[in-house]
């Protein structure tokens, strides 16, 4: 796949590669389970990422990318009730942590699925 030359051709110049992902399976709880939320889109603005999923957006920072670490890891700072990261590997396999408290502690959610990017 083309996905590793096309994140480099977003992260070293004006035009950004953007990424469709689809999540095929959640864990929490000591269980996994399908996932049945919808694409997670990952969208390059400006120094940030617009990490969406569901009809909630959140906005993500870079903490590695391909050019230093052969992936792209966004991490999403509290907001919306949530933190989390997401991963995007070379060879678009994507995986994602998301943490919330809840009532009675805190709540983690793990997922993964395949990316395929666009534009660049």
């Amino acid at each position: 796949m083309k996905l590793a030359a096309l994140a480099l051709c977003a992260l070293s110049g004006p035009a950004f590669a953007d990424f469709q992902c689809t999540i095929e399976r959640q864990c929490g709880g000591g269980t996994c389970e399908a996932f049945d939320g919808g694409p997670l889109s990952l969208q390059q603005s400006g120094d940030s990422w617009i990490v969406a999923l569901g009809g909630t957006q959140w906005q993500a920072f870079a903490a590695a990318t391909i050019e230093v670490g052969g992936e792209v890891s966004l991490v999403i700072p509290p907001q919306e009730g949530m933190s989390g990261l997401v991963t995007v590997l070379p060879d678009g396999k994507v995986a994602f942590t998301a943490h919330a408290g809840a009532e009675g502690g805190l709540v983690a959610i793990t997922g993964e699925g395949q990316c395929t990017s666009e534009g660049g």
